[in-house]
């Protein structure tokens, strides 16, 4: 079983991540974890970094079907690795994939016809050039955009921050661009069949992470049953 979580920064993918996890595990079944993209990856992870602190130009500077190029090439140099874990039966979680592609390439572009031109470019350069497996699920964390706010203003360290070498991620700086994000990732789940919006909020808040997980873990269960 191949599962995806979406989401704009700061939603809380780890979390409800490491809750599926242990989920499994007491399930008796195991997982293997991957998170997108891979700044330690060569070639391509590098290339990325690069561009989130900024040295490849601003957001408006680069096209985005050349970012959506790196981001696709990194998940391509996983594909082997990711069937190959399925093939042993396992469960694979994965942080960002091909729809985190999809949104923040997208949000970039204004003109629809443009936008949705480029989507399927993505879908179709990943999923059918390159061949990278299709996930299962895909779970967007659709948080309250307060929340998002919140959390990008907030001083964000910690070992998945190495890759900014002290400075500031250009796709955070931009609470406009995470809201288009918002928009395509809701427009994409009207596309998929597979991508499944999970609301996080409560009375207009964040809700707790125990809540958001049990709605991530009616939706997954209901394929745990369907595979059974």
């Amino acid at each position: 079983m191949f599962i995806v979580l979406e989401g704009v920064d700061g939603s809380g993918k780890s979390t409800q991540i490491a809750n599926l996890r242990r989920m499994f595990a007491e399930l008796g079944i195991e997982s293997e974890y991957l998170h997108f993209p891979r700044f330690d990856a060569p070639y391509f992870g590098d290339l990325i970094a690069r561009f989130l602190r900024g040295e490849l130009g601003s957001i408006d500077q680069v096209d985005p079907y050349i970012v959506a190029l790196l981001y696709a090439g990194d998940r391509r140099d996983a594909a082997t690795m990711i069937n190959g874990w399925l093939k042993e039966g396992k469960v694979v979680l994965v942080d960002r994939y091909v729809y985190s592609n999809v949104g923040y390439q997208c949000a970039k572009v204004e003109d629809a016809a443009a936008r949705e031109e480029l989507r399927k470019w993505i879908l179709s350069l990943e999923f059918d050039y390159f061949a990278i497996p299709k996930p299962d699920v895909s779970l967007f964390l659709d948080v309250p955009f307060a929340f998002t706010e919140r959390k990008l203003k907030e001083q964000r360290e910690g070992d998945d921050r190495a890759y900014l070498h002290g400075k500031k991620d250009i796709h955070e700086q931009s609470m406009d661009l995470q809201r288009q994000v918002r928009q395509v990732y809701i427009d994409a789940a009207q596309h998929d069949e597979a991508m499944h919006v999970v609301d996080c909020s409560k009375d207009g808040e964040m809700a707790s992470p125990e809540e958001i997980f049990q709605r991530i873990e009616c939706v997954v269960n209901s394929y745990i049953n369907t595979e059974k």
